[in-house]
């Protein structure tokens, strides 16, 4: 069991998590059964012309359907249809799938899957804290709103960065927003965030960006 310290539980309700590597998981949506799942998995072998899903390996080229294991995919789409949605959610991504529970017992039965399943426990932490390995370089943390910029955004940004040398803009404000081809209505990232010492800095944000702001955090070494 692997342990996780987070803010917040897995979206926000689950307490564990469980990951299975399972070939051609990510071509089971909109697929209800087996054989289903095998006639696609056949045809794109077959008519795919751009040789896609073929991968390099050990200097040889290999179908990458050639890896697919069809016992897992079977076992994973009958765990899938007949699970309670309400007592576990799962996302893919590529070959690996992860499973999002309360239930540690529900979870355990997923190495009838994959053997292999690794299972991590969130230990939820204050949530109004950002918590690292090492200290931090300075003491809170505000993030930006997934929103609209307004047309004074960009300069809003560059002044305050040059009022205050304190405050620290994330790298992706400015390597993806302000470059040569930066349109003012372009949206913004809900990662971006600024650093700063001073918690009155949360006045003047909120005064240069109204309605923008999002979550502020203090920031910690992990106890």
């Amino acid at each position: 069991m692997k342990t996780e310290k987070r803010n917040k539980l897995y979206f926000n309700k689950f307490q564990y998590k469980a990951v299975c590597n399972i070939k051609g998981a990510a071509y089971t949506y909109y697929t209800k059964d087996l054989d289903t799942f095998v006639e696609r998995m056949e045809k794109l072998r077959t008519t795919n012309l751009n040789r896609y899903g073929v991968r390099l390996i050990d200097d040889n080229w290999q179908e990458y359907w050639d890896e697919v294991n069809i016992d897992k995919i079977g076992a994973f789409l009958v765990w899938r249809n007949y699970i309670d949605k309400e007592r576990c959610m799962y996302r893919i991504q590529g070959d690996n799938v992860s499973f999002f529970s309360n239930d540690l017992a529900l979870l355990s039965t997923l190495d009838n899957i994959d053997e292999n399943v690794s299972v991590t426990k969130a230990i939820r932490m204050d949530p109004d804290t950002m918590y690292f390995k090492k200290p931090p370089k300075y003491k809170y943390r505000t993030y930006f709103k997934a929103k609209r910029m307004p047309k004074d955004f960009s300069d809003n940004v560059r002044s305050l960065r040059d009022m205050y040398t304190s405050l620290h803009f994330c790298k992706g404000i400015f390597s993806s927003l302000f470059h040569n081809n930066w349109n003012p209505y372009r949206y913004m990232h809900g990662s971006f965030f600024v650093d700063y010492n001073d918690p009155g800095m949360q006045t003047v944000l909120a005064m240069w960006f109204p309605g923008m702001l999002g979550k502020t955090y203090s920031l910690a070494k992990e106890p």
